[in-house]
């Protein structure tokens, strides 16, 4: 099936990126680990076990922060997130975007 970029072109900025956010199975596992309670780098990898690799899980991190998904503890001016960083979901604005997909798919 040929991909269509314009598909999303009329969805709401959020919708769009929420969709992006599960084209990556990777960050939906981060995600999901990190909903329940914040954890730190350690605690994340154990809790994702040898499903995905360190780099992968770093990726998935600097991406999921980038959309404002997850938020953590480090100074906002530091460039490598200490090894005690917590990472804490940002279920409000999940929920908030989740529910605008599903009011965009319903109509």
């Amino acid at each position: 099936m040929a991909r269509d970029d314009n598909l999303m072109k009329h969805a709401p900025d959020r919708v769009a990126l929420f969709q992006e956010l599960f084209s990556a199975p990777s960050r939906v596992l981060v995600l999901r680990a990190l909903l329940p309670k914040p954890l730190s780098y350690s605690e994340l990898f154990d809790a994702i076990g040898d499903t995905m690799s360190r780099p992968a899980v770093h990726a998935a991190l600097i991406d999921l922060r980038g959309m404002g998904y997850i938020e953590d503890d480090a100074a906002a001016d530091v460039l490598r997130r200490p090894p005690g960083t917590m990472f804490t979901a940002r279920r409000d604005l999940v929920t908030r975007d989740f529910g605008q997909v599903l009011e965009f798919v319903l109509g």
